[in-house]
């Protein structure tokens, strides 16, 4: 049976946040999402492929493990556009990074892969098929990358004090001149 190439965006979940903790999207909170192929045979597939193969999907944003969404094949969430196209461009800049040659793939196809990669067209989210799936990823990945963005956000915040001072400086200062 052939493999099915498929795959959907999902939010990740950080580290410490409760299991019932809904839509990540709505907080901004789980801004950062990963890639999941919805067939768990090719999950499967990529599980036996050698170890550059896995690291070059991982690092270009996937992780090996599955989900779906509900969107037909052939179909993704239009939600998913952004992140899909971030996750393409990381494909092709890691295809000159890792060392791919002669690599046992484990059955995964990266031809077909990328043919059906081409040819996938974005559904209304209001046309998806309910899903329960609650997937499970990385959270220490994530939990690494949100305080990565608390930290950029702790400087912009320390950049903008220190501008208001300034202004403040500025402004006290010319009120004393006059």
């Amino acid at each position: 049976m052939a493999l099915r190439y498929d795959f959907d965006m999902v939010a990740v979940t950080p580290a410490g946040l409760p299991d019932t903790f809904n839509d990540l999207e709505i907080t901004g909170v789980g801004a950062e999402k990963v890639a999941m192929f919805r067939d768990p045979q090719t999950v499967a597939a990529l599980k036996q492929a050698d170890a550059v193969v896995q690291s070059f999907l991982t690092d270009s944003g996937f992780a090996l493990q599955h989900y779906d969404s509900g969107a037909p094949p052939g179909r993704f969430p239009v939600r998913d556009e952004d992140a899909r196209i971030a996750v393409i461009e990381k494909l092709s800049a890691n295809l000159g990074t890792h060392n791919l040659s002669g690599a046992n793939w484990g059955g995964f196809e990266f031809q077909a892969f990328m043919e059906a990669l081409s040819k996938a067209e974005p559904i209304e989210n209001e046309l998806l098929a309910p899903t329960r799936q609650s997937p499970r990823i990385d959270t220490e990945l994530a939990a690494a990358r949100i305080a990565s963005q608390q930290k950029k956000g702790r400087r912009l915040m320390a950049l903008g004090g220190l501008m208001l001072g300034l202004v403040l400086l500025f402004y006290v200062a010319t009120q004393a001149l006059m």
